[in-house]
């Protein structure tokens, strides 16, 4: 321990923070720190999330056992496919029947897919 009296030990260690110049950065620190808690309790507005408008039709799999029913669907569904082109198409799965479809219409064909033996999403 040091013999000298505490209130030297005080002021050498006030002139060392001002030889150093950090007096007034070392106040203002913590005077920042107990601001930043007051700020940090206000809520916050939560994101705006868009609503997906447009989807991408895409069959996964299908049920063996109703590919023919399937193809037919998909046909109907996609009239500027041949009958060919539409059963390439199901047994080619995974893969995307529509994109950019309206959600509406997008959902009506996962329906009608899925009621005829195909595993089918919408992204």
């Amino acid at each position: 321990m040091c013999s000298a009296p505490r209130h030297e030990h005080a002021m050498s260690f006030c002139c060392s923070w001002e030889r150093l110049g950090i007096g007034d950065i070392a106040m203002a620190a913590p005077a920042a720190a107990a601001a930043a808690p007051a700020t940090a309790a206000e809520p916050e507005p939560e994101p705006v999330v868009e609503e997906k408008t447009s989807f991408d039709v895409k069959l996964l799999g299908i049920n063996p056992s109703m590919k023919i029913k399937l193809i037919k669907a998909v046909k109907e569904a996609l009239p500027e496919l041949n009958l060919v082109a539409a059963k390439k198409l199901v047994e080619g799965a995974p893969c995307t029947v529509k994109e950019k479809v309206p959600k509406a219409d997008a959902e009506a064909l996962k329906a009608k897919l899925s009621k005829f033996g195909g595993d089918v999403s919408l992204e």
